[in-house]
């Protein structure tokens, strides 16, 4: 698989692997209930189809909406008044505002232009409970498909919809069964008597003798001992001609997947036949079974990150793909895809090469996702774990790269020590506290370092981080000596973003810092002097934004003055002195940033890394890109949204595999359970040219990153990535390339 820990991506590396990606990081819908696939505009291509909201063109990354429509879990594609094209058929809140089982059944057509808002007709005003599987099969055997909904919530029923001559209005509704809770929903002829079975759950049900819509139908147990909640699919394993039930449990953290074997005319007495395949599985939502080509039989399931009734989250969420080429005598097990979950996938063969692809969404995090097996492990990948340092006193507050003994190559600094390339052997940078940047301040060609000082009296590591800033020259770094010179003391609690650089006129250096803290502190200017060791730097308020997190120095707009990117906020530099502060976004809490032309259109974007922190747990926020228009002061800046992960406070931008576009790598931070947060190193790769759709990569899942994913020069053209945490706080990491 393409994703994981390193450990797990180097065993599986020459098997080839499964990559994942995120199609739409933030779809524009608040849940994501059903997915489909099917051509539902006409282009003869497989779409991607969300309920009744979007539809999305997986060849060219488009997204297009069908409806201001959500959908609960079943979405149905079928060529409902029989033009030769594809409707949506879908249950939905008959209020979406509103936290009730009031819901309806509709039917959504194309008009000319598919690209375009879709007519909704309603097929049943009211549906108690709410639709959750939506099935069409012919029921009656006219030759016309009927639908089968499941519906289950405060009522449970379970309904068939036959249409008029009229399909536009409401279809007749006959029950098949009501008062049984149960989901998992699937059809077929089991017996070859020409009438169809439904299977729902671990029912059975069978039609009345005197037709479909005679009356209710009889139901039995087909997997005795399954719950209610499973995924069903028939599928012929054995090579009979009749099809045998695959059934998993769905919302469990102990679900069994088992195939029951077809007897119902050798031993009606004993006609399932069970042989278990697997547990235990944890939310296995998704579930597709099929014969290919070749004639075996597979069946992908696909586990949820978190089930509902507030389970605890599926970390290892799995995308399992079972496969029998002996009638069901023996199974090969592969393991395609851990670590991101998804509901109600399926597998399709979306580009049409033989092959499917596995094709979910995620419910209670949206967005899209598709996986596609590789015959080549991406380069991406090719990055391997090191401990710079297994026991670092106490808690950093940054990281960072320099060349600190001057012999060319960068170095790593992180709290009040360096560690020095290529033995990493860790030397401690007497009287300071924390490192906060590096910057040639005095022209001799080698970078000083930039530090805060220890608050005197302080009880505990946190209370001891200042604002009083210093630079520091390196003499004999490796035999401790450097010689300290004072800059200042900030308004704010303590530095949590710095930047250092010719701002001022004249080419003038200046550092602005961004203070962590609460009272909404502006960011300030220290202008260094003619000679820095000259102290107090005069200071100033640099701009009276309220921004205290990480300050990016950079020509942002081809101007040729140094302008500073401080999260949602750009500050354009006039000139004279002053920075005029434009505003991005709106509704973005920012935790770090980085610049980059993402889209190669030859002007610079914004990359960001959103906070969110909780009391209980750390909610999923976006890791998202502004793209900067032709005016950048006037016209708005477009977001798009790469994923949305768990508080992504380490950002950093750089082509790590050497093909001439960036990667965005984030590092997530989770507080609130050292060691065992399962925080990620995850890597992003832009799928097309315009950064719509993105790869992503899992390097690691085993630390907590703070400030980190800072990106070395470990020799000319090898790269590495440096990070550390604020919970776990002892360690120093290196991701280097192999």
């Amino acid at each position: 698989m393409c994703g994981g820990t390193a450990a797990q991506w180097y065993a599986r590396a020459l098997e080839g692997c499964w990559e994942l990606l995120i199609l739409d990081g933030f779809p524009p819908t608040g849940g994501l209930g059903s997915v489909a696939v099917g051509d539902v505009d006409g282009d003869g291509k497989l779409e991607i189809v969300v309920g009744a909201r979007v539809y999305y063109k997986p060849e060219t990354h488009e997204r297009h909406i069908i409806s201001d429509v959500g959908g609960h879990v079943g979405t149905a594609l079928e060529d409902v008044d029989g033009d030769g094209r594809l409707e949506i058929v879908v249950g939905h809140a008959i209020d979406p505002a509103r936290d009730d089982d009031r819901h309806m059944l509709s039917w959504f057509k194309a008009g000319d232009d598919p690209t375009r808002p879709w007519t909704r007709h309603v097929i049943d005003p009211e549906v108690p409970g709410g639709a959750h599987d939506v099935v069409f099969v012919d029921l009656d055997g006219d030759g016309r498909n009927e639908l089968i909904v499941d519906a289950i919530g405060r009522y449970n029923g379970f309904y068939a919809y036959k249409p008029g001559d009229d399909v536009t209005a409401p279809w007749h509704k006959h029950v098949l069964h009501e008062g049984v809770f149960m989901e998992g929903t699937d059809a077929a002829d089991v017996d070859g008597d020409g009438r169809v079975e439904i299977v729902s759950g671990p029912y059975l049900y069978t039609p009345p003798d005197a037709g479909a819509f005679s009356g209710p139908w009889k139901r039995s147990v087909a997997a005795p001992g399954f719950r209610e909640m499973c995924r069903t699919a028939f599928v012929d394993i054995t090579g009979s001609g009749r099809p045998d039930l695959v059934v998993v449990e769905s919302e469990f953290l102990d679900g069994r997947l088992s195939w029951f074997e077809n007897r119902v005319l050798e031993d009606p007495d004993d006609p399932w036949v069970e042989h278990p395949l697997d547990r235990p599985l944890y939310y296995a939502h998704s579930l597709t079974a099929w014969r290919d080509d070749a004639g075996a039989v597979r069946i992908f399931v696909g586990e949820m990150a978190k089930g509902g009734w507030d389970a605890p989250r599926n970390w290892d969420a799995r995308l399992i793909q079972y496969t029998t080429r002996d009638g069901g005598r023996s199974w090969d097990r592969e393991v395609a895809y851990e670590g991101a979950g998804t509901h109600q996938a399926l597998a399709s063969d979306l580009d049409g090469d033989g092959v499917r692809e596995f094709v979910g969404k995620e419910c209670y995090v949206p967005r899209i996702q598709v996986w596609k097996r590789r015959k080549e492990v991406p380069p991406v990948l090719g990055f391997r774990h090191r401990f710079l340092d297994r026991d670092k006193p106490w808690t950093a507050t940054d990281i960072l790269a320099a060349d600190v003994d001057g012999d060319g190559r960068d170095d790593v600094l992180c709290g009040a020590w360096w560690y020095k390339n290529p033995t990493w052997e860790r030397f401690q940078i007497p009287g300071i506290y924390q490192v906060i940047n590096a910057y040639d301040l005095d022209g001799d060609g080698r970078p000083e370092i930039i530090a805060t000082k220890r608050r005197p009296g302080a009880d505990g590591w946190y209370a001891a981080l200042s604002s009083e800033l210093c630079w520091l020259k390196p003499l004999d770094p490796v035999a401790g000596k450097w010689e300290e010179h004072p800059i200042g003391t900030g308004d704010g609690a303590w530095p949590h973003g710095t930047a250092v650089a010719p701002l001022l006129p004249g080419g003038k250096v200046a550092l602005v810092a961004g203070y962590h803290g609460p009272g909404g502190r502006f960011p300030e200017l220290f202008e260094m002097p003619d000679d820095p060791t000259e102290h107090p730097w005069p200071k100033r308020v640099v701009a009276e934004i309220p921004y205290g997190e990480e300050i990016v120095a950079v020509d942002l707009t081809g101007s040729g003055r140094i302008d500073l990117v401080a999260g949602h906020y750009w500050l354009e530099n006039m000139g004279d002195g002053t920075f005029e502060p434009h505003r991005i976004a709106e509704g973005f809490q920012t935790a770090r940033v980085a610049v980059a032309d993402v889209n190669g259109n030859g002007r610079l974007d914004i990359v960001i890394g959103e906070e969110e922190l909780g009391e209980q747990e750390t909610p999923f926020t976006r890791v998202a890109w502004f793209e900067q228009p032709a005016d950048p002061r006037n016209d708005p800046w477009e977001v798009h949204v790469v994923d949305t992960v768990r508080c992504p406070h380490s950002i950093a931008v750089a082509d790590l595999d050497g093909d001439g576009q960036v990667e965005i790598v984030v590092g997530e931070h989770d507080k609130l359970y050292p060691y065992r947060s399962r925080s990620r190193l995850l890597v992003y790769k832009k799928a097309d040219a315009d950064g719509r759709a993105w790869y992503r990569y899992v390097l690691d899942d085993r630390f907590e990153h703070h400030d980190g994913t800072r990106i070395i020069e470990l020799e000319p053209g090898r790269l590495g990535i440096l990070s550390h945490g604020w919970v776990e706080s002892i360690y120093v990491h290196l991701w280097e390339q192999a």
